[in-house]
């Protein structure tokens, strides 16, 4: 019987859900976002999929739709999911050309070299002072100026020195403050130096009661210092990616004390924070306290119980802060995941505990690629909640070529989120092809509609019957 009534009602429904009604291309999508610009050329667009849309969107998105807008025309448009990371973090030190275009030696033995640098040159971090001597100690003072400029020091009294003798130990990088300079000089004492060499020789005569007679003598070595070039480099060079990572503000849902974890006697932080589906795979906290070092457990919820926790990394924060020690690593990293809560269990010990005041979460940039041409405006239609939709089959293979082919990418910007007003929950339920026959449909609903007046009639006469 309820199978029958449950028929009945789909037959009644599918009256007001005929195949020959049409909707909007957007109907079954909840919500929507349209470009806040039009596209300015003819190339590759890209949109940047953000915390909103992982929010309501599947991890594949599969309910995510590109609509290419022109005046009344809304045509669903191809476009491809890429991730973009960070490659290399960091710009190795460059060697800058320079020529000695001065020498002179001084009668208070002093060594001065004055070495021009070319036009427009890069800022200077590091000298190194090429010479082929060993076992030497030497004091170095360096001087600036620009083309027009006065002479001023730069640094002053720096040794260099190489221990051969002792250790292989070889000390003649000078590390320069943060400048641009058009000349350096630089002035080495005891252009002259002497090495000392003792010997002592012990001889020994047969028959002799004075014994042993030992003959000491001592060599003086004079040797000029010889340097056969400086070079200059500059200074290593962050290079922070322009794109490549984006950094989310997490919500700290909870953070708490534990004594008892698991039936084990624990002194632990536990915090929880929401990350709302958002690809993560790094955590930067931010902490009051000072000199501690704690172990953290990363743990998310569990696939087929989500009320329990797995871990998935473990990783140590420090901060160090004592008589000129100032030391911190804040950062967690683990594997990417895309989960809504975050479960951080920080083990105290008997330390106090550690108190987290905000953290922020990154992740690779995500962003949608599509074909653009000049004039277009574009509507992004999301989170279909009325029915499962199964993630587009398009033809993007000239998507992947324009990739390739490095064609140019235009950042098309999208407004906040706004409800859908053409959403239907009933567009996109696929239905019979004879529901599309009206006379069909109806002479069914007749027919179902009969044979529920005859059970209700029997059902009516047995209850008289009984009565």
């Amino acid at each position: 019987m309820n199978r029958f009534i449950q028929l009945l009602t789909l037959l009644f429904l599918s009256n007001s859900l005929r195949a020959d009604e049409t909707w909007p291309p957007t109907a079954p999508f909840a919500f929507l976002r349209d470009s806040a610009s039009n596209s300015s050329q003819e190339g590759l667009g890209r949109i940047q999929v953000d915390r909103s849309l992982f929010a309501k969107c599947e991890s594949d998105f599969a309910d995510l739709r590109l609509f290419r807008v022109r005046e009344e025309e809304v045509l669903e448009w191809p476009f491809l999911v890429r991730e973009t990371r960070p490659r290399k973090r960091e710009i190795a030190p460059q060697e800058i050309s320079s020529a000695i275009v001065a020498f002179d030696k001084t009668s208070e033995d002093l060594l001065v070299y004055t070495v021009e640098l070319p036009k427009n040159s890069p800022e200077i971090s590091k000298m190194r002072i090429h010479t082929p001597l060993r076992n030497f100690e030497k004091t170095v003072s360096v001087y600036a100026k620009k083309r027009e400029g006065e002479w001023f020091l730069l640094i002053g009294e720096f040794l260099i020195h190489d221990r051969e003798a002792f250790v292989d130990f070889r000390r003649i990088d000078i590390d320069f403050p943060g400048g641009d300079y058009d000349q350096i000089r630089i002035q080495l004492e005891d252009a002259t130096d002497e090495q000392q060499s003792d010997l002592r020789r012990v001889t020994e005569t047969l028959g002799v009661a004075s014994g042993p007679q030992v003959t000491e003598s001592t060599t003086i070595k004079t040797r000029n210092f010889r340097v056969d070039k400086f070079t200059f480099f500059t200074p290593k060079q962050p290079r922070l990616p322009e794109r490549g990572i984006v950094k989310y503000p997490l919500e700290i849902i909870s953070q708490k004390q534990v004594v008892e974890n698991e039936g084990e006697k624990k002194k632990e932080t536990e915090i929880i924070l929401e990350t709302g589906t958002i690809p993560i795979n790094q955590l930067a906290l931010r902490t009051a306290g000072s000199n501690f070092s704690r172990k953290v457990r990363i743990e998310i919820p569990r696939k087929d119980d989500p009320e329990k926790w797995r871990e998935i990394n473990q990783d140590t924060i420090h901060r160090y802060d004592l008589a000129g020690l100032k030391e911190e690593k804040l950062s967690l990293r683990f594997p990417e995941t895309q989960v809504e809560q975050i479960r951080l269990i920080i083990e105290n010990g008997d330390n106090r505990p550690i108190q987290v005041e905000s953290t922020k979460g990154s992740g690779p940039l995500v962003e949608l690629v599509f074909l653009t041409e000049p004039n277009d405006s574009w509507q992004i239609a999301y989170h279909a909640p009325a029915i499962e939709l199964q993630k587009p089959d398009y033809d993007t293979a000239v998507l992947q070529r324009a990739e390739r082919e490095g064609i140019a990418r235009e950042t098309i910007a999208m407004s906040n989120p706004r409800p859908n007003p053409d959403f239907d929950k009933r567009a996109g339920i696929d239905l019979p092809p004879w529901f599309a026959t009206k006379w069909i449909l109806h002479t069914l609903i007749a027919f179902v509609v009969g044979i529920l007046i005859w059970v209700l009639y029997g059902a009516a006469r047995k209850i008289e019957a009984v009565e």
